[in-house]
């Protein structure tokens, strides 16, 4: 067989071999759905920083509201806290809140809390 011959199908090998090789890793590199976490599990991030910190605080059933710039905060009962926000703080509906609790927390009161927030348009930053 003449090298050119042997040369070209050589070449024609090492191509087959790179093409099946890529193959391969490309179907590795997808991977199956099932081995990732679920799309649900954990809410994506919608922002770096949030408008509001509202802190449930259990021991004064109290809710503690500062805007993401102050050191310090309002404390007020938190079934006025959407109130609070649109009429005081004049945050609009879709303004991003994130949350921090505090000792002996009422987990009801910060399910209902929360979910007067998503009521009025507000966002949880989510993802914390």
């Amino acid at each position: 067989m003449p090298a050119l011959e042997r040369a070209a199908i050589e070449i024609a090998d090492l191509l087959r071999a790179t093409l099946v090789l890529l193959g391969i890793a490309l179907l590795v590199g997808c991977g199956s759905s099932g081995n990732g976490p679920a799309a649900a599990s954990v809410p994506p991030v919608i922002a770096a920083k949030a408008d509001v910190i509202i802190t449930f605080d259990g021991a004064q059933h109290a809710c503690v509201v500062a805007l993401y710039s102050e050191p310090q905060g309002s404390t007020i009962p938190c079934s006025e806290l959407v109130a609070f926000l649109r009429d005081q703080l004049r945050l609009p509906s879709g303004s991003i809140y994130d949350t921090r609790t505090g000792a002996k927390v009422d987990d009801s009161e910060v399910r209902k809390t929360m979910a007067g927030l998503e009521d009025a348009g507000y966002r949880f930053i989510g993802g914390h």
